[in-house]
């Protein structure tokens, strides 16, 4: 896909409201969107980035330990790093106090397609994968280093 700046801009422009109008978002830094899911079973969040140099949108999912104010700044620069070069799957991460979390990520192109529908589907399949692959991590069924 190659994009005119100004329809890159018209795309991107679509894809913000579109985040906006699926995300109850708690903290933005530039485009990238934090927002909190909380169910019955987990309590995660949702990092939702716009990737500058691809149209591409990024979507993790993980441990609401790294919104805690330690780790705040290195919230963003983890999600920058896993834009510029990683795959989608689970990974891991350690924070500044030497914790680990786990983390799952999914991306998708970016597009005047894009629909509210089809944004909250892939944060649901996300969440979904989250949960079912936390709950194997922290069960011991499966090994403690899910990296891709």
């Amino acid at each position: 896909m190659n994009y005119s700046p100004s329809s890159r801009d018209a795309i991107d422009e679509h894809c913000r409201e579109v985040i906006r109008s699926c995300l109850n978002i708690v903290e933005q830094y530039g485009d990238t969107y934090v927002a909190i899911h909380k169910d019955d079973d987990i309590e995660c969040i949702v990092l939702v980035s716009m990737i500058r140099s691809y149209p591409i949108l990024s979507i993790i999912v993980a441990d609401k330990l790294l919104l805690a104010d330690i780790n705040e700044k290195q919230m963003h620069s983890i999600a920058n790093e896993l834009n510029l070069v990683s795959v989608t799957g689970w990974h891991s991460v350690f924070l500044a106090d030497d914790s680990m979390i786990y983390m799952y990520r999914q991306c998708l192109w970016l597009s005047m397609s894009l629909t509210y529908e089809d944004l909250l589907t892939m944060l649901k399949e996300c969440i979904s994968e989250y949960k079912r692959g936390k709950g194997r991590l922290t069960t011991g069924e499966y090994p403690t280093d899910p990296v891709a």
